[in-house]
């Protein structure tokens, strides 16, 4: 074979043409023979020409994630909801605060739960399967909750200002007088975890009582939940163990036993409170079977006083003028040789008719109840 070559994957190849190179002077090394590329043609393929692999240089979108609605990110959040965040993203690095700020932005959040004591979110990036973050966040005790709920039903203020949707200035004065706080401020009260590989280098190098460990999927997650923090600030209470609907109606509850009494706020029927002792079922054995009072012996109820014409009543004056009605013009006679005094003159902005309406309405509201009772007898 002249004209080609097998490789060793049993294709041919053009031989290889040899360059001369120039001979070496002293001091120089040896000369050697290179190799000049073969040419190629339509069907043999060179190192590098393969079909290379993409890359991807941003995470996978999602379709129907949860974005941060936001405008102006996380940026001048009110309290609680900035205490928080200082609490995940206040030393956090600025390029791994940029990159979960455009993953929230994104919607590249699958999933958002908040539970009492824990924020879980589904977060997909640059690999095939998303990534898993969890933030578990230091409960308060049963004892404590019921200590604050307490304290709370004292005052009439809290209620309103929860039932409206706002934390009143004095919650975490009210949390401090516990030797707890709203918003925690130890290290060991925060705890998150992530499956990304960014998070498993962190760990590593960090201590186990030090301040959580945050990568960018942390970082978007947390944006997510200040912001529903910022819209709804009972949240912080669920993340500290009582969900915020719960501790109002809580709160609800102790304010009723506090103003009403234990009767009153479970709604006890007044008839059950007013109901006469009974006697033992021994001693109304012999007069189980003996008729009871009659009927003209019981106490007959005066039925309700009757009020004529209540709906015209209820419908005020008329606004109409009678003129041609002298009942609303009579005067008292004059006295002998004194003119009698003018009547006086009707309101030019004030519609007039002929008859009294008043009285006209009566009569038709009469008649119409004569006809309607008329008719319920023949029927009855």
């Amino acid at each position: 074979m002249s004209a080609s070559q097998f490789s060793g994957d049993g294709s041919t190849k053009p031989p290889a043409i040899p360059v001369q190179v120039p001979t070496a002077t002293e001091g120089d090394a040896a000369p050697i023979a290179a190799e000049a590329p073969a040419p190629t043609n339509g069907n043999t393929f060179q190192p590098g020409m393969g079909r290379q692999s993409r890359r991807v240089e941003g995470p996978r979108r999602i379709k129907n994630g949860l974005r941060l609605r936001r405008k102006e990110g996380i940026e001048n959040l009110p309290w609680p909801a900035s205490a928080w965040l200082t609490r995940i993203d206040g030393g956090l690095d600025p390029t791994i605060r940029a990159e979960g700020l455009e993953y929230a932005r994104a919607g590249q959040a699958a999933s958002l739960t908040i539970t009492p004591g824990l924020v879980e979110a589904v977060m997909q990036g640059r690999a095939p399967r998303p990534y898993r973050v969890r933030v578990e966040v230091a409960t308060l005790s049963g004892q404590e909750w019921e200590r604050i709920v307490a304290i709370m039903a004292a005052e009439a203020i809290w209620s309103a200002k929860l039932l409206s949707g706002e934390l009143p200035m004095g919650v975490e004065a009210l949390f401090r007088s516990l030797d707890r706080t709203l918003v925690p401020e130890r290290d060991a009260e925060l705890r998150t975890t992530c499956t990304c590989t960014q998070f498993s280098d962190f760990t590593s190098g960090s201590a186990p009582d030090g301040p959580p460990v945050v990568c960018k999927h942390v970082s978007a997650t947390w944006a997510l939940v200040m912001e529903r923090i910022d819209i709804d600030p009972l949240l912080s209470f669920t993340l500290r163990g009582l969900d915020g609907q719960r501790l109002l109606e809580r709160l609800q509850e102790a304010r009723a036993i506090a103003t009403r009494g234990v009767s009153r706020a479970h709604s006890t029927p007044p008839v059950a409170e007013a109901a006469p002792a009974l006697p033992p079922v021994e001693r109304c054995l012999q007069d189980f079977w003996k008729p009871g009072r009659r009927l003209g012996e019981l106490e007959e109820l005066h039925p309700e006083e009757h009020v004529r014409h209540a709906l015209l009543r209820r419908l005020g004056p008329s606004p109409f003028q009678a003129n041609a009605n002298r009942a609303s013009h009579i005067q008292a006679a004059p006295a002998k040789g004194m003119p009698a005094a003018p009547l006086p003159a009707p309101n030019a902005n004030q519609p007039t008719s002929k008859f009294p309406l008043f009285g006209l309405l009566a009569s038709i509201y009469d008649s119409i109840a004569e006809a309607s009772k008329k008719m319920r007898d023949a029927d009855g």
